[in-house]
């Protein structure tokens, strides 16, 4: 990284002091420190990383008030038990170093922090209706070996991109469970060649609870996907009071450790009944792009005026616009980008 001490990097990042407070009730919206989006990669030649598409929609990412952006380079596995981890470029030729570099240089030309995020990903997750949460490795220490491996190559990427923030993995659930210090050991190994800001995205459900190694990183990560209501089109008092218990649980977590807390992904897919099951990709209903627009913004109320709370990355926005239409995720064009707009683009950041 530059010259800059870990605390300059840290308050340059949005990650100063911390404090609690009670959530205020229909607290007014504003841009945190990481106003952010997941920007997924499309693996076709001229609408991923690089591309003049990927450029047009990190312009339009600007213009809704958005500053950071999380790239998420992919690593590819066999199976559940996590062996055979595959990540040159040889694995996937729309998604090369290269252009992955090239990614990064056009978030900051348009002013936007990045934070790399790289992912696991195997066909047998889709296959048999499991995910990263699901990898048991048999050698957990051959495992271990073999992931150090994966993030450090990573890590060395983004001391040569200057990146400003680095996720070291992702809803590792079942990995962390067996050994909850494993991920410091990780976090210790990338900062022998990474000297930015690390993060690890913990699970809401069964992980965060498991997971010990906050000492390690400089920042709390949480992929928050807890249910808000059983309601099936709940107003946003509804959806705000349900994040209400989570904001006291990360309050507790940010005083506990001293650490400062992102929402590394947070979304809702846009169709009725959601509410009830954020983390469901599966998701079947009637399309509901007001009910995801409502999440939103019970969400930025429900952490307006936390200290300790540094933003989120919303799950998730795509390289080129097309790709909206196929996952219900993508708020753009719909209700929730107007949320967006109208309170990011609308304040100082």
């Amino acid at each position: 990284m530059s010259g800059l001490s870990r605390r300059a990097l840290l308050a340059c990042a949005g990650l100063g002091s911390l404090g609690c407070a009670i959530p205020p009730t229909g607290a007014a919206v504003a841009a945190p420190p990481h106003a952010g989006f997941n920007l997924a990669h499309l693996h076709r030649e001229g609408l991923g990383y690089g591309s003049a598409a990927s450029r047009a929609q990190l312009a339009r990412l600007v213009k809704l008030g958005v500053n950071c952006v999380a790239l998420t380079p992919f690593g590819y596995v066999k199976d559940l038990a996590g062996i055979g981890l595959r990540y040159s470029c040889d694995t996937d030729p729309t998604l090369t170093h290269e252009r992955l570099l090239a990614e990064i240089s056009a978030c900051r030309e348009l002013g936007l922090r990045v934070c790399l995020k790289p992912h696991i990903w195997s066909w047998t997750f889709m296959a048999e209706g499991k995910s990263r949460q699901d990898i048991v490795p048999v050698d957990l220490e051959a495992w271990e070996a073999m992931y150090t491996a994966f993030i450090v190559h990573h890590a060395r990427l983004a001391a040569e991109a200057d990146v400003e923030m680095l996720c070291v993995g992702l809803e590792y659930t079942a990995v962390t469970q067996r050994d909850p210090q494993l991920w410091g050991r990780v976090a210790r190994a990338v900062r022998e060649v990474y000297g930015g800001v690390l993060t690890y995205a913990a699970n809401w459900y069964g992980e965060l609870e498991a997971f010990t190694a906050w000492a390690d990183f400089d920042v709390i990560g949480v992929n928050a996907y807890w249910p808000m209501s059983e309601e099936a089109d709940p107003s946003v008092e509804v959806l705000r009071a349900g994040w209400t218990p989570v904001v006291e649980q990360l309050c507790g977590l940010a005083e506990r450790y001293e650490r400062p807390v992102v929402l590394t992904e947070a979304g809702l897919r846009a169709v009725r009944g959601a509410a009830a099951r954020p983390w469901d990709h599966g998701l079947k209903g009637a399309p509901d792009p007001d009910l995801q627009g409502r999440y939103y913004l019970a969400l930025l109320q429900a952490f307006a005026g936390q200290d300790w709370w540094r933003g989120v990355y919303w799950w998730k926005w795509f390289t080129d616009h097309d790709r909206r239409e196929k996952d219900a995720y993508a708020p753009m064009g719909l209700a929730a980008e107007k949320v967006l707009e109208m309170a990011w683009a609308q304040s100082p950041m």
